[in-house]
């Protein structure tokens, strides 16, 4: 049962009808989450807008960028956001075989040494971002621009931060 139920289009303020709108131009739904977040709306532009820019172009592959969001959702346990990229990593490329072995993708030969190397970026920035070896990042170097590290860096934040909103309100998974 959600903390708080979503914010509808007909109780919402003309703000928050405004956010919604463009999240719908923009990707056809407007998730729970965000409609959640419209209890707070000095907060839902901002937030709206960056989860946008998440969702929008991007410097990584679709296959990159999903496998990156996923590993962050599974080690954060949140269903909502696993069920929901499971269905985009799947639709990236991915197969169920990759997703099961995700949990010891260092053992498998399913992934390349780049995918190792991302879904590695992931666990190091979730448990000791200020203690990646320089060897690591020479190496991440080597194999990706420093637009897509950084760009690695900030799904892996800003999933953390909307699977936390998510788990912290019970909100609940978007109907299909």
């Amino acid at each position: 049962m959600p903390r708080y139920l979503p914010v509808q289009m007909d109780a919402a303020n003309d703000l928050v009808k405004e956010v919604y709108a463009e999240v719908m131009e923009k990707t056809a739904q407007v998730p729970n989450f965000i409609k959640t977040l419209a209890h707070n709306d000095r907060l839902l532009k901002p937030l709206t807008d960056a989860y946008l820019a998440i969702v929008g172009e991007s410097s990584l592959s679709a296959k990159i960028r999903e496998l990156v969001i996923l590993k962050t959702c599974q080690l954060d346990k949140c269903k909502y956001t696993i069920d929901r990229h499971t269905a985009l990593a799947l639709e990236a490329g991915w197969t169920e075989e990759h997703i099961k072995a995700l949990d010891d993708y260092n053992q498998s030969e399913l992934f390349s040494f780049y995918d190792k190397e991302a879904l590695k970026l992931v666990e190091l920035v979730r448990s000791t971002p200020d203690e990646i070896s320089n060897e690591f990042w020479t190496q991440l170097d080597n194999h990706y621009t420093s637009d897509q590290v950084v760009e690695m860096i900030i799904l892996v934040g800003f999933l953390g931060m909307i699977n936390r909103l998510i788990l912290a309100l019970q909100i609940e998974p978007d109907r299909a």
